[in-house]
């Protein structure tokens, strides 16, 4: 993909993030094709916005899958209880799930970061919300590559109490019940497609030092949806319920 096709998707994403006017599709000539070039998109944005990036979001389709992952901006980070102007998220998709809170940096290195490297660097698990919002009309009528492209449709996330005994917590044994507008919508264990959340850690790690920037100190990364996507509307509060763990909200 040529420069000058990166630098044209990134600025008609752009451009729908600060309109709040989503596009039906990135430009026919600037079509990412594959990962690889919907990350370089991804660099054009956060470039263009000029907003820091305060985590990552990473996840898989199943155990084996080759994971994917985009930036989470300082911006479009809030700690539990959370209030958010629905206009602002107007998809209103509901993710509960679990996210690592770094205490060391992990800068870029050639030789990559061990498991028990990249666990002496977690300072704690938190349970969270993403919201999924999209800069597109119809998120589900663009391709994986573009939705990749547009941070894999992040909007907002949202970060619940802080749980330092981390590594005494099984998440294929999490039990989780998240209610919206009053009603419980999911109760389930588990969830999370990728079953092994620290093999999504080890790629993300690797993916950010590949990205020039690495895992910095106060980092936090969220590792996928448990509960599926599910939907709110205005008016609507949104709370996850983690047994143990403590429970995240977000109100609309």
């Amino acid at each position: 993909m040529e420069s000058q096709a990166v630098a044209k998707a990134a600025e008609a994403l752009v451009a729908a993030r600060r309109s709040r006017l989503p596009i039906g599709d990135l430009p026919a000539d600037a079509q990412p094709e594959n990962d690889s070039e919907a990350y370089a998109i991804q660099d054009g944005v956060v470039a263009l916005l000029g907003q820091p990036i305060a985590g990552w979001k990473v996840g898989a389709a199943n155990p084996t899958a080759t994971p994917n992952a985009a930036p989470l901006l300082k911006p479009l980070i809030g700690p539990s209880p959370l209030r958010l102007d629905p206009k602002a998220v107007p998809v209103l998709g509901i993710e509960a799930e679990l996210a690592f809170r770094f205490a060391k940096d992990l800068p870029p290195r050639a030789i990559p970061y061990a498991r028990d490297e990249i666990a002496g660097a977690i300072a704690s698990l938190h349970p969270a919300i993403e919201v999924v919002d999209s800069r597109f009309q119809r998120r589900d009528a663009v391709s994986a590559a573009a939705r990749l492209a547009d941070f894999q449709s992040n909007g907002h996330f949202v970060v619940g109490p802080e749980i330092k005994a981390w590594k005494q917590v099984d998440p294929t044994r999490q039990a989780i019940a998240l209610e919206i507008g009053g009603k419980t919508v999911v109760e389930t264990v588990g969830g999370n497609a990728a079953v092994d959340l620290f093999r999504l850690l080890i790629w993300l790690v690797d993916h950010a030092g590949k990205r020039g920037r690495g895992i910095r100190a106060g980092d936090v990364v969220t590792t996928g949806s448990c509960t599926g996507l599910k939907f709110a509307k205005p008016g609507d509060t949104v709370v996850a319920r983690f047994a143990g763990l403590g429970e995240v909200s977000v109100a609309f």
